[in-house]
């Protein structure tokens, strides 16, 4: 019963990480593009304790009107410098699904990058170690 719940355990972390690496770089082919508005750009925290020098994290907070007249508020954490986020107030633009707007992101971050890469391959290798652990109790 331990191995089972472990088994499901990391095939359901493994398709969370893959779904999850997967939604921004599809976002720019299956969503909907709209126009929202960038309310609040605040630094989080202190300098980020990295190699590079002056880089901060910004809290980035906006909304967007949907065609039935609904506001969806998003928010979003960019690393800029010590006096710009690189995402000022004003319009913006969005893609979100169609179907559930809750999923949305800033258009300009709707990129596939290493990370993604990264996190799909940490996903589909907990899935295959979840299936190969099951074959093997057999």
């Amino acid at each position: 019963m331990k191995k089972l719940a472990v088994t499901i355990f990391l095939m359901v972390l493994g398709f969370i990480l893959a779904g999850y690496a997967i939604l921004a770089p599809m976002l720019k082919i299956i969503g909907t593009r709209t126009t929202g508005f960038v309310t609040d750009v605040r630094r989080q925290g202190g300098e980020r304790n990295e190699m590079t020098r002056n880089q901060y994290n910004y809290g980035v907070g906006f909304y967007f009107i949907l065609p039935n007249g609904k506001r969806i508020e998003g928010g979003a954490t960019v690393v800029g410098s010590s006096y710009s986020a690189g995402v000022p107030k004003g319009p913006v633009s969005i893609l979100y699904l169609k179907s559930f707007p809750r999923i949305h992101i800033l258009e300009e971050f709707a990129r596939f990058s290493i990370g993604n890469v990264i996190l799909i391959g940490t996903g589909l290798l907990l899935i295959y170690f979840s299936l190969k652990g099951d074959k093997t109790r057999k």
